[in-house]
């Protein structure tokens, strides 16, 4: 994908200036949110982000997602590329490992070792020369703009799975994504394939 056409559809996008979140009448004394505010969350949640002001329709945001995704994604893979030439030409010992790279809940890259093959100063290298790359900041914003279009595009996921930081830490391998041919096909594969599904709602009434 051309990452310019990506930032050029970006910047095509509405200007975004932060906008304050609307907020309900609150009885004193009250911990609970208020009940607009959670309305403004479900159903127009770019009330609910900075820098969204020109959003006006859930179409617009879910196109806004989609393209950070994307962009988050292919600047990933350039990172990714680069890092695996650098363990190839400075570690080529390592290059050969059964290792693959994840996000921790805290959004932290990890590396993922399920033959236990690294020892820990093997695995800090790793994780040193993936953060110089700056691939941490790019899985993050990837992660974060598919877990908006995971909970509020309806003709995906629709609300079938369980997805949040702590959840796509144990299933998501971001190196098989990186190295696929179709990055975000990879993505929602392994969602399909490792994610809880939501139980189904049952109605008490007969």
């Amino acid at each position: 994908m051309d990452i310019q056409a990506l930032m050029q559809h970006v910047a095509l996008a509405p200007a975004r200036n932060s906008i304050p979140l609307k907020q309900a009448d609150e009885t004193p004394g009250s911990q609970d949110s208020p009940p607009r505010a959670v309305a403004v969350e479900e159903e127009q949640p770019w009330l609910a982000e900075p820098n969204m002001k020109g959003i006006k329709s859930m179409a617009a945001y879910l196109s806004v997602k989609q393209v950070e995704a994307s962009i988050a994604l292919e600047l990933a893979k350039v990172a990714y590329t680069s890092f695996k030439n650098e363990v190839y030409n400075l570690r080529p010992e390592l290059a050969s490992r059964n290792f693959s790279i994840g996000v921790d809940g805290n959004g932290n890259i990890q590396i993922l070792d399920p033959r236990e093959t690294l020892s820990t100063e093997e695995r800090m290298w790793l994780t040193e020369r993936l953060d110089h790359r700056g691939l941490k900041g790019h899985l993050a914003d990837h992660s974060s703009a598919m877990l908006a279009l995971a909970k509020h595009d309806k003709t995906s996921f629709s609300g079938r799975y369980v997805l949040e930081a702590a959840s796509l830490a144990r299933i998501i391998d971001y190196a098989k994504i990186l190295e696929s041919d179709d990055m975000e096909q990879s993505w929602k594969n392994q969602i399909t394939e490792g994610a809880v599904k939501k139980a189904p709602f049952i109605s008490e009434h007969v």
